[in-house]
């Protein structure tokens, strides 16, 4: 009495908390109410984003869900719809349509609508539920499909239907040892010969408890160490849930398969096999009585098959692939509207005068060029920071600013779903870091192109250490630059891009005009800022070489005698306009070495106007312990100095063939960033996961 008693407490706690019984069907239509009764407009916006998750899971997993979406939906090519197939708009409940009107108020139609939901009522579809154990002429959705080795059975399409009933698992709170060594059997054998014939079989048999009732708990069920999974009109029902228990699984190779993928599972593996018509039961049964190890194997093999099925996200996502798959190859849908996208922020700003000349945007503009041609999507965010008045003075409306940059970021983040990726120039901006923060959650993927980093610009406080970690990748001017970053807290991971490109349609200056040059130096740039430009002016130190002299010079006076000769300005395109041998890199306040913020700051930076000359094709003529020196002496496309006080006897120790070659080097690199590789190849192969 007191066992009986134990042995019901324990029932009622497995039954009523750890989920010893089947699923409950009640709670199930409530569910499926509550999502029919949802606007259908809500899960459609969600479709694309719950399909960008498949780009955020790690290789093998995608490789894993890829092969299941095949397994169920076996067709790679086009699939041929009749004429009268139903639109999912006709999908409703307790509308009768054809053959399916039997089921419109069955679980089959809260397990399609489930996922059908989130698709377009336009969408055209075939749909045949009930248990399936025949082959389709035409390719159609079903539950079940008789189980063939030759892919005969692709027109059955698998969809998760009928699962409250058949996807059920159990806690078992008994282990193998503690199980009662016999073989259990409950099931409706009613108009199923085979059942009927392997109870009669096996009925008296004292290892057998067989009955064609379904007068047994769950949790009795679990008592037995031996449960018949027989198939009955397709699959048999409770395989699952014996498979999610410790007891084994006896029956006879599977001849129909579901979403379990019962086809897969492999004989005395997840199993034990019997023959067809019954007669090694008992045989088998001793067996395994005499190789508990063998047995206990199997089951932990079938614990692990269920494993898969446990993940109800991931069941989610391949069940909406499934169909997305079958949508696309009946040309309903276009399969890249679930691949990630590209995006680039391209930042309008009316700039001045000066600042075009100065090529303050001519960086990010190529930059922008490059990305178009790649296929990076352009999203323009205008900002309207300043209004140009008389006299070109600018007026500063940081407020107006702020409220519409931060509405145009918020319009863009609405696109944004798993997997894409940003690209941001200007990572600075708080509307940007707005943009950044929102990718973050939303799983895409943020680069940043650092042009400039200010507080290893200016040696100044800022909080951008914090704002580049915030990125899934940067992309930085050289190593030099990458390893200050890291020695001052930066983690997100770099690649280098070493040279900014410049695209220009101008013709280069010609080889016979650059060689007849050679003693010309030419700098452009900002000529107020270049603050060693008034010592070499005042010093003059080099006989055999002039200087010429490209940019907005304000009131910066050059006398003829310091061999110094203003050339004017010219905009950032006209590189035709600048006729020179050699394209000088220098800056600070001293022509004995760089020095200052500027100067210093060479020593990370790729400088625009070593791209500017080579684009050229003009050799250059850097500081030696600047960040491109190495490159520079590599590739041989110009000269390390350690002061512009011996320019002169440097240039004179370059021989004519050194220098041809020079010439030939840099007209091959400009080349290149005439066309945007240098950006082309540091984005190839960029892996974000």
């Amino acid at each position: 009495m007191k066992y009986e008693i134990n042995n019901k407490l324990l029932g009622l706690w497995c039954s009523l908390f750890r989920h010893t019984r089947k699923n409950n069907h009640f709670i199930f239509f409530i569910k499926g109410f509550y999502r029919y009764l949802q606007p259908r407009c809500l899960a459609q916006r969600r479709l694309r984003r719950l399909l960008g998750e498949y780009y955020k899971l790690p290789v093998w997993e995608q490789e894993y869900i890829t092969h299941r979406v095949d397994y169920y939906c076996k067709f790679n090519d086009a699939i041929f719809l009749p004429e009268d197939a139903t639109t999912l708009g006709d999908f409703t409940y307790r509308k009768r349509i054809s053959y399916i009107r039997d089921y419109i108020n069955s679980t089959y139609f809260f397990d399609a609508y489930e996922y059908l939901r989130f698709f377009s009522k336009r969408l055209k579809w075939v749909y045949h539920p009930g248990d399936i154990n025949y082959l389709f002429p035409i390719p159609e959705i079903t539950k079940s499909r008789p189980h063939t080795v030759d892919n005969s059975n692709s027109n059955n399409i698998l969809l998760n239907l009928d699962k409250v009933r058949h996807f059920t698992w159990v806690y078992d709170p008994f282990t193998w040892e503690q199980k009662e060594c016999r073989i259990l059997f409950r099931g409706d054998a009613s108009h199923k010969p085979h059942r009927i014939r392997f109870i009669e079989m096996w009925k008296e048999h004292p290892l057998c408890d067989l009955s064609s009732t379904s007068d047994m708990t769950l949790f009795n069920h679990l008592r037995y160490r031996y449960i018949m999974s027989l198939e009955g009109n397709d699959v048999a029902s409770n395989l699952k849930w014996v498979m999610s228990s410790n007891s084994v699984a006896v029956m006879p190779r599977p001849t129909y398969e579901t979403w379990y993928m019962e086809g897969q599972l492999i004989p005395n593996y997840h199993y034990i096999e019997i023959s067809k018509d019954y007669h090694d039961l008992i045989d088998r049964i001793n067996y395994y009585e005499e190789h508990p190890d063998e047995v206990k194997a199997i089951v932990r093999h079938a614990h692990e098959w269920v494993e898969q099925f446990q993940n109800k996200k991931r069941e989610n996502l391949i069940s909406l692939m499934v169909l997305d798959k079958y949508f696309i190859l009946t040309g309903q849908t276009n399969r890249h509207s679930i691949e990630p996208q590209r995006y680039f922020i391209n930042e309008l700003v009316k700039l001045s005068i000066k600042q075009k000349l100065n090529a303050q945007g001519k960086a990010r503009e190529d930059v922008s060029h490059t990305l178009s041609a790649i296929g990076y999507e352009k999203y323009d965010i205008i900002n309207h920071k300043y209004s140009w008045g008389r006299g070109r003075i600018y007026h500063y409306y940081p407020f107006f600013s702020k409220l519409m940059t931060k509405r145009q970021a918020k319009k863009f983040i609405s696109i944004i779903r798993p997997g894409d990726t940003v690209l941001i120039q200007d990572f600075q901006w708080e509307y940007m870091q707005f943009i950044t923060r929102e990718c973050n959650m939303r799983k895409a993927n943020v680069i940043f192109l650092v042009h400039d980093v200010k507080c290893l610009r200016f040696d100044v406080v800022t909080h951008e250490i914090d704002q580049l970690n915030a990125a899934t990748l940067l992309l930085v001017h050289t190593e030099a630059m990458a390893s200050k970053l890291k020695s001052m807290g930066v983690t997100a991971p770099m690649k280098v891009i070493q040279l900014f490109d410049y695209y220009s349609t101008e013709p280069m200056q010609s080889v016979y005009d650059t060689i007849k040059r050679k003693e010309e130096i030419v700098f452009a740039g900002n000529l107020t800022k270049s603050k060693f430009l008034k010592i070499l002016i005042g010093n003059p130190v080099n006989k055999t070489v002039s200087f010429k002299l490209y940019g907005v010079r304000k009131k910066l006076n050059i006398p003829t005698y310091a061999k110094l000769y203003y050339c004017g300005v010219f905009s950032p395109e006209k590189t035709s306009a600048m006729k020179g041998g050699w394209g000088l890199v220098w800056d600070g306040n001293s022509i004995d070495t760089c020095t200052g913020d500027y100067g210093e700051y060479l020593r990370y930076n790729s400088s625009h106007k070593i791209s500017l000359y080579l684009a050229c094709g003009i050799p250059v003529i850097v500081w030696e312990n600047s960040s491109l020196a190495d490159l520079i002496k590599k590739e041989k496309i110009g000269i390390t100095v350690s002061s512009l006080r011996c320019i002169d006897e440097c240039i004179s120790g370059v021989s004519d063939e050194a220098y041809v070659q020079m010439v030939t080097n840099a007209r091959i690199i400009g080349e290149k960033l005439r066309n945007g590789e240098y950006l082309k190849v540091a984005l190839k192969d960029i892996d974000c996961s």
